[in-house]
């Protein structure tokens, strides 16, 4: 099996992490339109639903690693543009039988997809839904936004609402506080890794906690703070 992660090589002992887990890492695209910190960001310029890779048409050198390695993608439709909600085409969060996601913000080609194939879409105020929630299973997340919490709460989705702060956004100025989203990536059914030390975060115990309840190893990076990159896509063929 070939297993490739799609992330940003800003911060390398991330990706170095990836590499021990044995993945063949993908470099991001540099969306120069995009705020400074969300340029490399992998959240915002490709998403896997149905393990279907669904990757912006801007970005042409991130096209041209995946046609290297042979990996088959779609493009968006729509134009993306440098300001919000423009700029979250693929910011959305995929659950199975579910998306979830800013739908009026997010690219025409998904929306067509769900559509197509009964996968329910589910519409949130947060349009950077991708960046906010750490997936723990089809059926489990973690956030810290509250307007996700409140829909999902009524939904078959078991949700962890926990504090915004604490992680570091990569780039960014002092004060700019990142997301759960993109400071992780679910490795497989089994396992999830956090971009950092999870450990000095004031909700530890009841993230450590969920993830016990819903069978998910919390492994994680102790060299660094918990750190925002734009989480990674991972492609297992």
């Amino acid at each position: 099996m070939n297993k490739y992660a799609i992330i940003s090589n800003e911060v390398p002992i991330i990706c170095d992490k990836l590499k021990e887990y044995g993945y063949k890492l993908i470099y991001t695209d540099c969306v120069d339109e995009f705020i400074s910190y969300e340029r490399c960001h992998a959240d915002m310029q490709c998403t896997l639903i149905d393990n279907k890779l669904f990757v912006l048409k801007e970005c042409n050198h991130l096209q041209e690693e995946l046609i290297k390695q042979d990996i088959y993608f779609i493009n968006t439709s729509d134009d993306c543009k440098g300001k919000y909600p423009d700029n979250i085409k693929l910011n959305v969060l995929f659950l199975s039988d579910k998306l979830v996601g800013k739908i009026d913000s997010i690219d025409s080609s998904i929306v067509d997809y769900c559509k197509e194939n009964n996968i329910d879409l589910i519409d949130v105020k947060q349009g950077y839904t991708a960046c906010s929630c750490t997936k723990i299973s089809d059926k489990a997340i973690i956030t810290a936004d509250k307007s996700i919490y409140n829909t999902l709460k009524n939904t078959d989705i078991g949700v962890l609402l926990i504090s915004p702060d604490g992680i570091n956004l990569y780039g960014a100025k002092r004060g700019e506080c990142g997301f759960i989203g993109g400071a992780s990536v679910l490795l497989d059914d089994s396992n999830i890794l956090f971009f950092g030390d999870i450990t000095n975060h004031a909700d530890y115990h009841n993230i450590k906690t969920f993830c016990t309840a819903n069978k998910v190893n919390v492994c994680y990076i102790e060299d660094i703070p918990l750190t925002d990159i734009g989480g990674c896509v991972l492609l297992n063929f």
